[in-house]
């Protein structure tokens, strides 16, 4: 038993006509020496670490005595992982427009922060938004939101200001301040 111990393919006896090899998600042909070494992947993107990767199958005929034939055939059906980078919000709505039907990690470049009504937006022309990432390339941003944090508030004006921010100065209604309190109070007797 060699666990998880490296194997090459010239560790492979000339005997055998087709090694499968598992675990890589990315498909790929090791060697064809003294066989076919063949990684076929996963039939599915598992993680956005796979964005953009195109799937197969592998057929592989086999005779007796014969070079094993080793054929992929590309999958298309299914919900593709797609990563993509924006600096402008309309050309995020526009490509998130024409990729309905995949899963999405958007990351959006700007100066500031992504506003309420910019994340409505994008959330609203796609369902498949699995990840939003901020990434601010000024500080811009970073100073005028510390400026208006005033910490010799209380927690639950600082939580009212930050609603506020989140919210186009929409103030957070009754029900959500008394939860809000309850947690408060919950972590304090923790």
């Amino acid at each position: 038993d060699l666990g998880a111990q490296a194997i090459y393919s010239d560790m492979i006896p000339k005997q055998i006509q087709y090694t499968a090899a598992g675990h890589l998600h990315r498909p790929m042909t090791i060697s064809d020496l003294p066989c076919p070494v063949v990684y076929s992947g996963s039939p599915l993107a598992y993680s956005f670490s796979e964005a953009d990767q195109d799937k197969y199958v592998y057929i592989t005929d086999i005779n007796s005595g014969e070079k094993a034939s080793v054929s992929r055939i590309k999958l298309t059906k299914g919900r593709r992982l797609l990563r993509q980078r924006f600096n402008n919000i309309d050309m995020a709505v526009s490509w998130l427009l024409e990729h309905t039907g995949d899963l999405v990690e958007l990351t959006i470049e700007s100066d500031t922060y992504i506003t309420a009504i910019d994340k409505s937006r994008l959330y609203e022309v796609h369902q498949g938004i699995i990840s939003l990432i901020p990434e601010i390339t000024g500080t811009a941003g970073i100073e005028s939101i510390s400026a208006t944090i005033d910490l010799s508030k209380n927690m639950k004006e600082l939580f009212v200001d930050y609603f506020k921010y989140r919210h186009g100065d929409q103030l957070p209604n009754e029900e959500l301040l008394a939860l809000f309190t309850e947690v408060l109070a919950v972590e304090e007797s923790e």
